[in-house]
């Protein structure tokens, strides 16, 4: 895999009302060699994940949806389930392990609740990101998921898949977190420049619940 596997997403700078930097940049983790191996890949985006993890929390203590103490305490759950996933096992988003485990909401009331979530999320942040309530709807790129197999394994393994690409030109990545979504979609888009030669345009979306779960079912059997 390349070098570009093990780069970060930053959501730009911003004001205390508006999101900061989603984290520092990875690159200098990574060996000086052409491409790290597929453990340390792995290790990479478990940083990474682990990164949107807390930033999320934040974001969602400074809106009021979390209480500091909460999300404090949460967030060191979360960086436990993190550090506890298997290699090659994909990693649970901030948002639904939040809904669904530490929160113990039902089926409806986990969609509703991750909904809400999701949407104060892209209030809060910078970045222009669309709200696709019927992401699942779109076809599932196998072919573009063969020809650029590391990023089948981003998308996979951070639960974010793409949804809409046009050749090598664009691509459009969807999560129920917009924070990941765009970690992902910055991973995504500097794997292909640097397979490619150049760099794609690349959209970020969010998208309902069931809809995310029934697409990373569809686009990646789990």
């Amino acid at each position: 895999m390349s070098q570009a596997f093990a780069a970060t997403s930053t959501a730009g700078t911003g004001s205390p009302d508006k999101a900061e930097p989603l984290a520092e940049n990875l690159e200098n983790r990574i060996s000086s060699n052409r491409g790290p191996s597929p453990m340390l890949a792995q290790d990479l985006l478990r940083t990474q994940m682990t990164q949107c993890g807390e930033y999320t929390f934040q974001a969602l203590s400074k809106i009021g949806k979390l209480a500091s103490e909460e999300a404090s305490s949460i967030s060191e759950n979360y960086l436990e389930k993190i550090k506890q996933t298997e290699n090659g096992e994909p990693f649970q988003d901030a948002l639904a392990f939040l809904v669904v485990d530490e929160w113990n909401k039902s089926t409806i009331e986990s969609r509703d609740t991750a909904l809400e979530l999701t949407r104060a999320l892209l209030l809060y942040s910078k970045t222009k990101i669309s709200h696709l309530a019927f992401a699942h709807q779109n076809e599932t790129p196998i072919e573009f998921y063969n020809e650029f197999p590391a990023v089948s394994e981003i998308c996979r393994l951070l639960s974010c898949p793409i949804i809409q690409v046009s050749g090598r030109d664009f691509i459009t990545v969807t999560s129920i977190n917009p924070f990941t979504a765009e970690a992902a979609a910055q991973l995504i888009t500097n794997e292909i420049e640097t397979e490619n030669g150049r760099k794609p345009f690349s959209f970020i979306t969010t998208t309902d619940l069931n809809a995310w779960k029934y697409t990373c079912e569809r686009h990646f059997g789990a």
